[in-house]
C-alpha cells in the first residue's frame, strides 16, 4: 500500500510548524486535526475570529494568523474534521472523517496532541455553570461568546490571559480568586535569576497583571478552601483569604489549576511515560528532536511537555528535521545544522519553565478531592467515597479500581480522572506516582457508531495529490 512519508496528528503549533518543513523538505505529509481549520487551541480562530477586534486577544494570538496561512500554504495535505482514534505501531492510522471510518499508512508519524487543563476537583466543581478558563477561551474565540459577571478561581498564566482578554473586551468580571500559595514565591524566588534570560516571557506575565490590577476588579490572593455555591447550579464561589472568609455571587466560575499533556493518544500507543515531578503530571519520553520509545513516533509540542506556544512551535520545527533526516531527504550534519538555533531556544527556555512550574506548582489540596462525597469521575458518577471502597476492597492500582468501579470507562476514557485517581492511589498507598502508575488505553480513542465502521474508505499520497 502506498503510504504517506509522514503523517501529523494535531494542527496547533507544534503540528502546523512541522508540517511546513517537511513540506518545504518534499515529503509527502498530510495533517490529521479534528478541528474544522488549523490552530490547536492557542490559535482557534486565530485566521478568521468572529471577534469585532481580534487584536484584543493579545499580539501573541494575532501571530498564529500568519502561521496559520504559512501553513495552509505549505502544500501539506490538510484533513479538516479528521479524529484519529487508532494509532498503530506499524503505520496505520484509523480516524473519523465526514461520517466515516478512514484509513492511512505513513513511513513516520508525528503525535502533536497538545494539553488538556488539570482538573481542579473542588466540592461543586460539578455543578452546571462551572467550566475551565479553557473553555471560557474556546467560547471566545469560536463563537465570541462570553459569560457576564463571573468568577475566575485558580493560578496560572492562562488564568491571567483570559481574565485579561475579558477586561479588554469590556465583559465584567466578579472577581479573580487567586490560590498561588505564599510558601510558592519564596520557593520560586531562588529560579528567578535564571529565568530572568527570558524577560520577554515575564514582562507577558507581569502586564497581565498589571492589566488586571488597574481594571479594579477585585482580587482575593492566597485563597484556600474553595467551594462552588449552589444546589443545582453554580450560584458563586466560597472561600478563605488572609483568615477570612468571603462569598462572591456568580452564575459562572471558571476554575483552572495549570494545564498537563494530553496523555491519551500516547498511552494508548503504548509510548514510554514517566512521571514529571515539577510539573506533576505523566508525560512521554522523547528525545531532544522528539523521538519517542517507538522509532517512527515522534511527539512535539505541550503534548510532549508543557513548553508554550513558542516552544511548541520549535519542537515542530526540531521534530520535522529529525523526521526529513529519517526519510534519508537530509543528512545528520544537515538536520544538525537546521536545528541548531531552536535546541538553543529550547534549552534557554527550560530555566523559565522550572520557575513558572515551582511558582504555579498545583496544590495538594485542589489536585485531589478533599470529601468523600466530590466526584472524581465525571462520566461514571463516580465519588471519592466510591473509589476509596474500592480501594479498601483490593483495587490498588489505576487499572484494578477502574475494573472495580467503572472508573475511566466513560467517555472521556480517564483524560478527566486518569491524573487525580493516580493522585488519590498514591496517597492511599503512601508511594509516588511513578509507583502507582496509569490506566492502560486502548483504542478506539473516541466513541464509534456501527454506521460509521460500515462505511471504511482508505486515504493513500498518490489519491492526495
Amino acid at each position: 500500500m502506498q503510504a504517506f512519508d509522514c503523517a501529523i496528528v494535531g494542527a496547533g503549533p507544534a503540528g502546523m510548524s512541522a508540517a511546513i518543513e517537511l513540506a518545504q523538505a518534499g515529503a509527502d505529509v498530510v495533517v490529521l486535526d479534528r478541528a474544522d481549520r488549523a490552530g490547536g487551541q492557542i490559535y482557534r480562530s486565530a485566521a478568521d475570529s468572529p471577534l469585532p477586534d481580534a487584536a484584543s486577544l493579545g499580539p501573541d494570538y494575532a501571530a498564529g494568523a500568519d502561521l496559520i496561512s504559512r501553513f495552509e500554504d505549505s502544500g501539506a495535505k490538510h484533513l479538516a474534521g479528521a479524529d484519529a482514534w487508532h494509532l498503530g505501531d506499524d503505520g496505520r492510522i484509523l480516524f473519523s472523517y465526514q461520517g466515516e471510518t478512514r484509513e492511512l499508512h505513513s513511513r513516520e508519524m508525528l503525535l502533536c496532541p497538545g494539553a488538556m487543563e488539570r482538573p481542579m476537583p473542588i466540592p461543586g466543581w460539578t455543578l452546571p455553570g462551572v467550566m475551565t478558563a479553557g473553555a471560557a477561551q474556546v467560547m471566545l474565540k469560536s463563537d465570541a461568546v462570553v459569560a457576564d459577571g463571573a468568577v475566575f478561581a485558580g493560578s496560572g498564566p492562562l488564568l491571567y490571559l483570559i481574565v485579561a482578554q475579558y477586561l479588554r473586551l469590556g465583559v465584567p468580571v466578579a472577581a479573580l480568586v487567586e490560590t498561588t500559595p505564599r510558601q510558592h514565591y519564596l520557593d520560586a524566588a531562588p529560579l528567578m535569576p535564571r529565568a530572568l534570560r527570558q524577560l520577554g516571557q515575564l514582562r507577558k506575565g507581569l502586564s497581565l497583571l498589571r492589566e488586571i490590577r488597574a481594571s479594579g476588579v477585585s482580587i482575593y490572593r492566597h485563597a484556600e478552601n474553595l467551594e462552588v455555591l449552589g444546589d443545582e447550579n453554580a450560584k458563586g464561589l466560597r472561600f478563605v483569604a488572609s483568615g477570612k472568609q468571603y462569598e462572591v455571587a456568580a452564575d459562572t466560575v471558571f476554575l483552572h489549576h495549570g494545564v498537563q499533556p494530553n496523555l491519551n493518544m500516547t498511552r494508548a500507543m503504548g509510548l514510554a511515560h514517566h512521571w514529571n515531578s515539577a510539573q506533576m503530571c505523566w508525560q512521554v519520553t522523547v528525545d531532544a528532536f522528539g523521538e519517542s520509545s517507538v522509532a517512527h513516533v515522534s511527539v512535539a509540542g505541550d503534548g510532549a511537555g508543557i513548553v508554550g506556544a513558542d516552544g511548541a512551535c520549535a519542537a515542530g520545527r526540531v521534530a520535522a528535521q529529525n523526521i526529513s533526516h529519517r526519510l534519508g531527504r537530509i543528512s545528520r550534519a544537515e538536520r544538525d545544522n537546521k536545528t541548531k538555533s531552536d535546541l538553543a531556544y529550547l534549552s534557554a527556555l527550560k530555566p523559565f519553565r522550572r520557575f513558572i512550574d515551582c511558582l504555579y506548582r498545583p496544590t495538594d489540596a485542589l489536585s485531589s478531592p478533599r470529601q468523600a462525597n466530590t466526584l472524581v469521575c465525571r462520566c461514571e458518577e463516580q465519588s471519592m467515597g466510591d473509589l476509596r471502597t474500592g480501594f479498601e476492597q483490593g483495587a490498588r492500582d489505576p487499572n484494578a479500581l477502574k475494573s472495580l468501579t467503572r472508573c475511566g470507562m466513560g467517555p472521556c476514557q480517564g483524560r478527566q480522572c486518569g491524573h487525580l485517581v493516580t493522585g488519590l492511589l498514591a496517597q492511599w498507598r503512601e508511594e509516588s506516582p511513578e509507583a502507582v502508575g496509569y490506566y492502560r488505553l486502548r483504542s478506539p480513542q473516541r466513541l464509534l457508531t456501527l454506521d460509521e465502521l460500515g462505511r471504511y474508505e482508505t486515504v493513500t499520497a498518490e489519491a492526495a495529490e
